[in-house]
């Protein structure tokens, strides 16, 4: 058993994930915009070719966009309010 267009898809959408995650909260002259949200993008688009698997590792994908979305708009926010 080699390796399938699934793993491929699931692991190139982990590391963009993750790299949206890490990076979504720079937003110094906006630079979220355009190092991080294109990667959050790809990697959403991904996920939705594998998400039909019936498997765990589709549900790691999410919650780390999740999680990236929840800290780049908290930020966001902060440095709206706080100046």
């Amino acid at each position: 058993m080699g390796i399938q267009r699934n793993d491929i898809f699931f692991t190139l959408g982990l590391i963009t994930a993750l790299w949206f995650a890490l990076t979504s909260y720079i937003w110094a002259y906006w630079a979220a915009v355009v190092i991080s949200y294109p990667f959050g993008i790809i990697s959403y688009f991904l996920w939705q070719k594998i998400r039909h698997e019936n498997r765990q590792r589709t549900l790691i994908i999410p919650i780390i966009l999740g999680i990236g979305l929840f800290a780049s708009v908290a930020m966001l926010l902060g440095l709206l309010i706080l100046g």
